[in-house]
């Protein structure tokens, strides 16, 4: 009787597929390859992201980016478990690169792709970024400064010899313009690389959900989610915090007249900034409503209609007080956020050349920023709160 059972048993076993992993493999080959096998048990779903989809194939990956750039076209990236054969190219657009993954040395151009690797734990394939100047990761600048970490240059000025001779397996740039950018540059020169186009994003939790295209890259799928899923509950927390002030909401200006150029530049309701400021309680002055751009005003316009604002929040560089404001124009001192001492700027965290850590780890942390927003247009509701990028301006 046993036996009958255990032969039966063996027979079953025989008409199943191959056995499942436990999870994905971040850590070397597959050795002993079976096309029975999903070598990607544990996948990522994209809830707020709009600009990258993914879609899973047994042992590999088809990655796809959209909008990178104005005009950009799409790109297409086929990210292939190691030690598993490559699917044919014929089957997919002219262009798309193809790369083993978990992937090995990588270079970063733009600081917001930093995050990521720490959040990842990745920093050890870290071979190369753009410059150090601006970094605010203190163990990127580590890195950079005990030279284990190389820097490679900008846009298509980038040193492409040096780039050859880190010999990375990826590069991670962006684009603004093909003819100015980094990424035609290291495709002509056979270097995989990815277009990071997290900036392209309207959503706060968008463009934070970003690190989880940098975990297709070493499998890290499972790791990513759970972080995700960690941020979006702290930013839909906070956002609900802010929404029981909704009755009220103060008037929020954004920006200033630099100086240089006689126009305010104000968000969008749409955009980026206009969705974080409607989310934290705020009503944005002069921001057309269904915009996800930016518009340029007068002066003039501005100075009316932001006269009155509540809170002013300047988000220009090297402005830490008050008189750092006259100093750019003395009309500054007229509004009222300024009379009652309610001008913030986005520079709490800056490293020695101003580098502006709400432009690096602010992207995947939305909710940090919306916290430091909550906490400004609604001290009630925390007060507490210990800000992480936002510093309201000496009166001095």
């Amino acid at each position: 009787m046993k036996a009958t059972l255990l032969a039966l048993f063996i027979l079953i076993a025989s008409l199943l597929p191959a056995s499942a992993l436990d999870g994905n493999l971040t850590d070397g080959c597959v050795e002993d390859y079976s096309a029975d096998v999903d070598y990607f048990p544990d996948k990522v779903e994209i809830l707020d992201a709009s600009k990258f989809t993914v879609e899973y194939f047994n042992s590999y990956k088809v990655l796809s980016v959209a909008d990178a750039f104005d005009g950009a076209p799409g790109f297409t990236y086929v990210l292939v478990q190691c030690g598993t054969p490559a699917p044919s190219p014929a089957d997919f657009p002219e262009g798309t690169q193809f790369i083993e993954v978990p992937a090995a040395d990588l270079i970063t151009l733009s600081t917001t792709q930093l995050p990521a690797l720490s959040q990842l734990d990745l920093l050890e394939h870290l071979v190369g970024v753009d410059s150090g100047f601006y970094i605010s990761n203190p163990e990127v600048a580590r890195l950079i400064a005990d030279g284990e970490v190389a820097e490679v240059g900008f846009g298509a000025e980038i040193n492409i010899e040096l780039v050859l001779e880190l010999q990375p397996q990826l590069v991670m740039s962006y684009g603004y313009n093909p003819a100015t950018d980094a990424h035609p540059v290291l495709l002509e020169a056979g270097i995989f690389t990815a277009l990071d186009a997290s900036w392209r994003e309207l959503s706060p939790l968008g463009r934070a959900e970003w690190l989880k295209f940098t975990a297709l890259f070493y499998n890290r799928e499972a790791q990513a989610s759970a972080i995700y899923q960690d941020i979006a509950a702290q930013y839909e927390a906070v956002k609900a915090a802010a929404a029981v002030a909704a009755d009220d909401r103060p008037h929020v200006l954004i920006n200033s007249f630099l100086g240089y150029a006689d126009a305010w530049f104000i968000p969008g309701g749409e955009t980026y900034v206009g969705r974080l400021i409607r989310d934290a309680g705020g009503d944005l002055l002069l921001a057309e409503a269904g915009s996800a751009t930016s518009q340029g005003l007068s002066f003039e316009v501005a100075y009316e209609g932001g006269f009155d604002a509540d809170i002013w929040l300047v988000e220009t560089f090297g402005i830490y007080s008050g008189a750092d404001l006259l100093a750019l124009d003395s009309r500054f001192g007229d509004f009222a956020a300024f009379q009652s001492g309610d001008v913030w700027n986005n520079n709490r965290d800056e490293n020695a050349n101003g580098g502006n850590n709400y432009y690096e780890a602010g992207v995947t942390n939305p909710h940090l920023v919306l916290a430091d927003l909550v906490a400004i247009f609604h001290p009630d509701l925390m007060p507490a709160h210990e800000f992480a990028f936002y510093q309201r301006l000496a009166s001095g």
